[in-house]
């Protein structure tokens, strides 16, 4: 989906880029912080769906899957049949990485950020399509969502501060009644990526970023060239 189509606002929620000196443009504004979409430097790959670029890189002990990875395989069956009655499909590059333990085990996050996969399509408060959530910051700052247009025929990713799911997970995933009772704000919902797949190769550049400089280790050619692309704004 092209931001241009989103019905949300374009912002990109994400982790500081300061360490890298771009201080800038993504200065520290907390575990998250919100900036410019249009910003954003070119991915420094080609996206075709396939996760080629992913495919090749180290396998993280710490990595968004082991949380709730090993729930993934039954939650997305569900989860194909809920898209089966509604006639919604379901991109082929989001159920082909949830397919694939291996390339999960790819990506880190710097906030401990897990997968966590819903099993329906729930009607998105705005858009007239459906939201999928289907990755959690571990103390519930942001959540991630699959946003489908109403015929499936499209799709993007959106983030929110607010739980998006269903009434079982709303239920199992409060943890005091206060919580639970708190109305999540539709506005608050933000464009944030394409497709599926962008997004994914953009929170893995980023986080490989920060990782390499808390380890002082190398990083990735793409991350160097992410982070000129980024520089050549300031």
């Amino acid at each position: 989906m092209l931001p241009a189509n989103s019905p949300f606002p374009c912002h990109w929620w994400g982790i500081s880029l300061a360490s890298a000196g771009l201080g800038n443009l993504r200065p520290d504004r907390g575990t998250y912080g919100r900036y410019e979409f249009g910003r954003l430097p070119a991915l420094p790959f080609p996206l075709s769906g396939d996760f080629a670029w992913l495919a090749t890189a180290p396998a993280q002990r710490h990595n968004i899957r082991k949380k709730y990875g090993a729930e993934i395989p039954n939650a997305l069956k569900f989860l194909r049949d809920s898209s089966k009655q509604l006639g919604v499909p379901l991109p082929e590059p989001f159920t082909k990485f949830l397919e694939t333990p291996a390339l999960q085990e790819r990506i880190s996050s710097a906030t401990d950020c897990y997968l966590d996969l819903c099993p329906e399509l729930i009607r998105s408060p705005l858009g007239g399509g459906w939201l999928v959530h289907f990755l959690a910051d571990s103390q519930g700052c942001m959540f991630w969502y699959l946003y489908l247009t109403a015929d499936g025929s499209d799709h993007a990713v959106v983030s929110a501060p607010d739980f998006y799911s269903t009434p079982v997970e709303w239920s199992e995933g409060a943890e005091d009644e206060e919580w639970e009772e708190e109305e999540p704000d539709p506005a608050a919902i933000a464009f944030c990526a394409e497709s599926f797949e962008a997004f994914l190769c953009r929170f893995w550049l980023e986080n490989e970023i920060v990782f390499a400089d808390c380890r002082k280790a190398p990083m990735p050619e793409a991350c160097r060239q992410y982070i000129e692309a980024y520089r050549r704004q300031q």
